[in-house]
């Protein structure tokens, strides 16, 4: 399967978060938007119930978003926002409830924004994982390494902001 790429000017997509760009980054105003299809039955949660494609998801969106920011010019970026893109993707693999997931990734003169829609109307929660759990902390890496991090107030759609460091002389 493969992701359908957009611009988000030609998917009239607006308002995920509450931080609109001011300047979006790229040529012609335009930000790096995919809709990820789940081969996964939806609303089944765990790691142990996702299919071989959707396990691989997350690596795919890293890479994309790594391509993006290096034609941004944004390469010192790279590590941060892959490692938000895994987090906040997994989490729409595992708990999503619906046939897609949509990712935004957009920017602002001063902040890069991503944003990641998954259909589910249950918002996730920080928690605190133990040192020998598994799993549990993807949202505490994207609370540790973003400068902000929020839900839509229906459920659906989980961002996060980075600044952008300012250009060098």
């Amino acid at each position: 399967m493969t992701a359908t790429a957009t611009s988000s000017a030609a998917t009239g997509q607006q308002g995920l978060s509450s931080t609109p760009p001011v300047r979006q980054l790229g040529t012609g105003g335009r930000g790096m938007e995919l809709c990820v299809p789940r081969s996964s039955h939806p609303c089944l949660a765990g790691a142990d119930e996702l299919s071989e494609e959707d396990r691989l998801w997350p690596g795919r969106v890293r890479r994309l978003g790594r391509e993006q920011l290096r034609r941004w010019r944004l390469d010192s970026l790279c590590e941060p926002v892959e490692l938000c893109l895994s987090e906040l993707v997994t989490n729409a693999m595992r708990y999503g409830r619906g046939p897609l997931v949509g990712v935004r990734l957009y920017g602002t003169a001063s902040h890069l924004c991503i944003e990641v829609t998954d259909g589910s109307p249950d918002k996730p929660v920080l928690s605190v994982a133990d040192s020998d759990d598994e799993s549990g902390r993807g949202l505490a890496l994207v609370d540790a390494i973003a400068e902000s991090w929020g839900v839509t107030e229906d459920g659906t759609c989980t961002w996060c902001r980075l600044s952008v460091p300012k250009e060098q002389p």
